[in-house]
């Protein structure tokens, strides 16, 4: 896969073929997909994306780097020599200094 859009549009193609296919196993005379879809009206709406990370805090190098997860990452000059919290998400890297963003990156694979 070349994005994360692209592998997450195959794995939510595949699920519901799964959902499509098997048996739900205490209904067993409907699928997965079936009792899903009963319950569907009764779920709770998708509020939009979730905003989940992981967070470490960091040393500003003084050129301006930054090492997470064995890569180094540019922030802002305004940044050296000081402390920066990281937020890792899965498709960025963010990288805040008194709560202001000083760096924003893709996230490298490994």
């Amino acid at each position: 896969m070349k994005s994360f859009e692209g592998l997450n549009a195959l794995l939510i193609d595949k699920c519901i073929a799964w959902a499509k296919a098997s048996r739900h196993p205490e209904m067993t005379d409907r699928t997965v997909w079936e009792v899903f879809e009963a319950e569907r009206p009764r779920l709770v709406p998708y509020a939009g994306r979730f905003n989940g990370f992981h967070s470490v805090p960091a040393a500003v190098s003084k050129t301006c780097l930054v090492r997470f997860d064995n890569n180094k990452y540019s922030v802002m000059a305004s940044a050296a020599g000081r402390p920066v919290e990281i937020r890792a998400y899965a498709e960025r890297i963010e990288f805040r200094q008194d709560g202001r963003l000083v760096g924003d990156q893709p996230a490298r694979s490994r």
